[in-house]
């Protein structure tokens, strides 16, 4: 046999067993997060409801206004773990006695709450969880409940939400995070991304083409696209902000719309309740066209010059970089920038800038014109030379 046809049938064997690869697939992890912003746990299998996952986002740390408190500012949220019991929950965090959280003893009076535009009644816990979470936050804070169905209803989706920031559900495939890796300079776990429902055995963000789903007895419809923030770029075990804003940055290069919002993960909701497995395979019922990404990884492949340069907010010098973004080297600095959000979503870091060159994506708290008239946001800007601005 010449080398040529060799090649052929050794190419055909590679094809072949990439297509029976990608032919199935299925469920290879569920995960709930039963407190907003803490460590998930990992089911074997669990009641789909329509406000989501059975034990998911169910509870929420808010400030005593109501509004939501969350890992994006208070990193070490992602630490604390639970254990689901049949009359409770067990909370616990390193620097901390466990709470034994148990449902009789709640007070269950009604609390106005936030989350995101969503304003809408939630019911108090008790008064040790709030005095054990204002440890950990290092302010007082309260714990709250959604009761056994969420108050909060979103006409947009036509279903009740738990404390989950907009949709029920969060579905990633590993072949994804497999892709994300193969481009980062950074190894990441799905644990950042904080997703549902993986699954395996399908080609790259093959779920970005799907529009409905089975898995088990619920079928699902994929909603949009899931816009990440700057808690993916927290380490779950340890709590740090990654220094390069890794996986953000490289996701910038291959998963980024024209706005330069980020996207990976698809936001689901359930058509109806059932139970779903690990294992379980996932029929696509509908499909629907891919969102298109530009891949400019090949254009950003070198990396760019650090450059020292100085920086000016409402009047105080300090030095910094060209490499990360203004509000987190001026938190560095020791200089306040008003923030909440920390992904470009709530405009409570925009400022203007008076002279030097930033690197700004138009993103959803800029309004249009602004950019152009000098707005800019401290939590999503980078600096590239000296710069001075004013809030």
């Amino acid at each position: 046999m010449s080398r040529s046809a060799l090649e052929q049938q050794f190419t055909n064997i590679k094809n072949n067993a990439d297509s029976e690869k990608y032919t199935s697939p299925q469920v290879s992890q569920i995960n709930v997060y039963p407190v907003k912003s803490i460590t998930g746990i990992a089911l074997s299998s669990s009641w789909v409801e329509k406000q989501g996952l059975s034990f998911d986002r169910r509870f929420m740390v808010a400030d005593i206004n109501g509004k939501m408190v969350t890992a994006r500012d208070n990193h070490q949220m992602v630490r604390i773990k639970s254990a689901l019991q049949t009359n409770g929950l067990v909370l616990t965090y390193p620097e901390s006695t466990p709470l034994h959280l148990t449902f009789s003893d709640f007070m269950l009076e009604e609390v106005t709450c936030q989350v995101w535009g969503d304003e809408f009644q939630a019911y108090s816990t008790s008064e040790d969880a709030n005095a054990w979470f204002s440890y950990i936050i290092g302010k007082k804070v309260q714990l709250l409940f959604t009761g056994e169905q969420s108050n909060r209803q979103r006409e947009k989706i036509q279903t009740n939400v738990s404390f989950a920031d907009g949709y029920p559900l969060l579905l990633v495939s590993q072949s994804a995070l497999d892709e994300l890796n193969q481009r980062s300079p950074k190894t990441h776990t799905m644990a950042q991304f904080r997703p549902n429902i993986v699954v395996a055995g399908t080609k790259p963000f093959a779920e970005d083409g799907w529009k409905r789903i089975k898995i088990g007895d619920v079928e699902f419809e994929i909603v949009k696209p899931c816009a990440r923030c700057v808690l993916t770029t927290v380490n779950p075990e340890t709590a740090m902000r990654s220094e390069q804003n890794e996986p953000l940055k490289t996701l910038s290069t291959f998963r980024a719309d024209e706005s330069g919002g980020i996207f990976f993960g698809q936001n689901m909701i359930a058509k109806n309740e059932g139970m779903i497995r690990e294992g379980d395979k996932v029929m696509v019922l509908e499909s629907k066209e891919k969102e298109v990404y530009q891949d400019t990884s090949a254009e950003v492949a070198e990396v760019e010059t650090v450059k020292a340069i100085t920086i000016s907010i409402n009047g105080y010098l300090f030095e910094g970089d060209n490499q990360t973004t203004l509000l987190e080297q001026a938190e560095q600095a020791g200089v306040n920038i008003t923030n909440s959000c920390r992904s470009g979503l709530c405009g409570a870091c925009k400022m203007t800038l008076e002279s030097g060159e930033v690197d700004q994506p138009d993103m959803p708290a800029l309004f249009p014109g602004e950019i152009e008239e000098g707005k800019v946001l401290a939590c999503c800007c980078i600096p590239k030379s000296d710069v001075e601005l004013i809030d």
